[in-house]
């Protein structure tokens, strides 16, 4: 090798071998203040480390009671939250709010007029978004927050209705309408 390129070479180390070794150093110090070691804290911190070890029950902790008892209280108005009242006030809007979910029981509705067995047997259909022919029905269920009219009567009825109320629905139409019947020969007569 000549010498102006052994010159060069040397030039070009001199120059990037203190740049690796700087580098080196960095990444070292940061690696190892990252795992936690290095030097003490400057600001006065101290850690400790402590090792937790589980507690024993006690004998008599492991023991099934017998009985339970559980003692309970109403809450007054100003502590139900905001969700209660929201829920109290949809289920204020229908006639039977669980008819939807629970199952009927000539029981629950013996008290009703036979206007609000009809109103609670539409009530069911008009959940599900059908429309009414009748005024009366119209007019009270586009009074409710919760309806949406999608489907006219007779769609709902031919096509719409049999896919999408369920069992408990289905029975609780039937046992609305045969008690609305009881209580008035032909059914409520809407206007």
């Amino acid at each position: 090798m000549d010498k102006t390129r052994e010159k060069y070479i040397l030039k070009i180390l001199a120059g990037v071998l203190p740049v690796l070794i700087v580098l080196t150093l960095i990444v070292g110090s940061v690696l190892v203040s990252a795992a936690g070691g290095g030097t003490p804290r400057d600001n006065g911190e101290t850690v400790k480390t402590a090792e937790l070890k589980a507690i024993q029950p006690k004998e008599v902790e492991l023991k099934i009671a017998d009985s339970i008892t559980v003692t309970a209280r109403e809450a007054p108005e100003d502590e139900t939250d905001g969700e209660e009242a929201t829920e109290d006030k949809e289920s204020e809007d229908y006639i039977l709010p669980d008819s939807n979910t629970k199952l009927l029981k000539e029981s629950d509705i013996k008290k009703l007029s036979a206007r609000d067995l009809n109103y609670a047997r539409n009530e069911i259909y008009a959940r599900h978004g059908r429309k009414f022919s009748s005024k009366e029905l119209q007019d009270h269920f586009e009074s409710k927050s919760w309806y949406k009219g999608k489907y006219e009567g007779k769609d709902f009825d031919t096509e719409y209705g049999v896919k999408v109320l369920s069992d408990i629905e289905k029975k609780n139409s039937e046992l609305l309408k045969k008690v609305e019947y009881k209580k008035s020969s032909g059914g409520y007569k809407l206007e």
